[in-house]
């Protein structure tokens, strides 16, 4: 039997993760059972700071929160004595009973809020504010875990490869630029932890890390069984900008609200045979032509607040190292940061000197690209007075070079010496528009790897700027027809394809839409 400081005899094992392991433990002083988390301190780590946080933590005195009873270090080793709490965490009960009701969510959700209200009065912010972190008793009860110690971990004297604490895909954008961790990056976790609790899901899961990035810092959640209060109430924590963000007192009146709704009712099944049978007589009538429909294209629509974070590209290269690692050496791959088998969103340096043209898609002719012939069905003409004018576009197009990069152009920024047209993708738009964001050219610094970018900053993810292409739909228009068009990866250079399977290279993520 292990004892940890003369007092915590170590019984079982409970689970283990990024930041350590936890013991089931036995209190031989006060004759109680705990829960003893074992720390994984990088090297590096202040240990003092450790403790202190931890204490701090321990001062928390809320129903919400798992409680704190001590910190010890011996050995080399700092173990954090916890409330030992025996349920499921609400991770686990999401994957069991799949998406909750939205009631269901916000009465959960209330639970928190009061948790990290507590905290925050207190000066503490959490860091870490997931699923896997909140526990769920019967009747619905909730703790919130790991209250201090993810915060006490991030340690800026840390020399994990630039590694970032806590889960990248429930962190907010501000803290990918380098901000420190605040309440309302608290808000921002728990509204992706409602998404998540609502919807069955993640918000911003992506197919790899790069792009679970980009969507949390440039995309909308899309929310299919969230409404009403609560829908509003995750719109408006995962908002961008900090100070449009939700309070701590606006989202609770949302989730109040959520929580008293009257859900609808469930659809009761029917027996046709059952229902009587009713015969109609053929009856001719004149039906009256329809007026035409207006549609009004001149409406404007609510602008997304853009997301006003400084040097955001070149904070997220620093704050996440190897996963936006540019310059790994020839020998070394890129590899990110805790994470295998993850894509770089910003564009990966080669790790061979040499361009090989087997790393590149194929050359292809000017007339089909790959995936053109994926385009979306046109709508039916119409000469209604409610049809949008045709804005002005400029044509987006692939070249090609001989030694195997790639460069996608228009009569805005066009190719560099050497390049050779390869077709057309379709258009963009000259002017912003409603619903459109800029797609940028540019290039890898010290590397011939041409790339595009819709880093709304303009700088090109940190990268050489080269010039504004024009504007891309964020989803496809009801007015023209429209083809998706993704970022992808050879592995020597980066191209942009209408191939959803970016032509057999690594999809980084969709950019947008070219019209037709």
């Amino acid at each position: 039997m292990r004892l940890v400081a003369g007092r915590y005899a170590i019984s079982a094992e409970l689970g283990r993760g990024g930041m350590g392991v936890v013991w089931r433990a036995e209190d031989q002083v006060l004759g109680r059972p705990v829960a003893l988390k074992e720390l994984a301190t990088p090297p590096g780590t202040n240990l003092e700071r450790v403790m202190r946080e931890a204490r701090t933590a321990g001062r928390l005195n809320d129903p919400g929160v798992v409680t704190v009873y001590d910190v010890v270090s011996e050995h080399g080793a700092t173990f954090i004595v916890m409330e030992l709490v025996v349920a499921p965490t609400l991770a686990d009960v999401v994957g069991r009973e799949g998406a909750l009701a939205n009631d269901r969510v916000a009465a959960l959700g209330l639970q928190v809020l009061s948790a990290l209200e507590s905290a925050h009065r207190a000066g503490i912010v959490h860091r870490d504010v997931k699923p896997s972190n909140i526990m769920v008793l019967p009747g619905d009860r909730v703790k919130l875990a790991d209250f201090g110690i993810a915060r006490a971990m991030d340690d800026p004297g840390l020399t994990q490869t630039g590694g970032v604490m806590g889960s990248p895909g429930y962190m907010a954008p501000e803290l990918f630029a380098g901000a420190g961790p605040a309440p309302a990056s608290d808000l921002w976790s728990l509204g992706a932890t409602l998404f998540h609790a609502a919807e069955g899901r993640a918000p911003f899961q992506r197919t790899t890390t790069a792009a679970t990035l980009h969507a949390i810092m440039y995309d909308q959640p899309v929310l299919e069984r969230c409404r009403g209060p609560l829908a509003d109430a995750v719109r408006g924590l995962l908002t961008q900008s900090t100070s449009d963000r939700l309070t701590a007192s606006g989202v609770r009146g949302l989730l109040e609200t959520a929580r008293t709704a009257i859900t609808d009712s469930p659809t009761q099944a029917v027996d046709p045979a059952s229902l009587p049978t009713i015969v109609f007589e053929p009856v001719t009538a004149k039906v009256a032509a329809p007026s035409p429909t207006t549609v009004d294209w001149d409406r404007p629509r609510k602008k997304r607040l853009p997301l006003v974070l400084a040097g955001v590209a070149a904070a997220v290269v620093v704050a996440l190292g190897a996963i936006f690692l540019l310059k790994p050496s020839a020998q070394t791959p890129v590899a990110a940061a805790g994470v295998t088998s993850e894509q770089s969103s910003a564009p990966s340096k080669t790790t061979s000197p040499s361009h090989k043209k087997s790393s590149a898609p194929p050359s292809t002719s000017a007339s089909a690209l790959p995936g053109a012939s994926s385009a979306a069905t046109p709508p039916p003409s119409s000469s209604s007075a409610g049809e949008k004018p045709d804005p002005a576009k400029v044509p987006l197009t692939r070249f090609h070079h001989p030694e195997g990069g790639h460069f996608s152009g228009t009569k805005k920024v066009g190719p560099p010496a050497g390049f050779t047209k390869e077709g057309v993708f379709g258009s963009l738009v000259a002017t912003a528009e409603p619903g459109t964001r800029k797609l940028f050219a540019c290039k890898v610094k010290d590397q011939k790897d041409w790339f595009s970018s819709t880093d709304q900053s303009g700088k090109c993810e940190g990268q050489q700027a080269l010039g504004l292409l024009g504007y891309l739909y964020a989803n496809p228009p009801s007015w023209a027809a429209a083809r998706a068009l993704y970022r992808c990866n050879a592995g020597a250079s980066h191209f942009d394809s209408l191939d959803a399977g970016c032509e057999g290279k690594t999809k980084e993520f969709l950019m947008g839409y070219v019209v037709s």
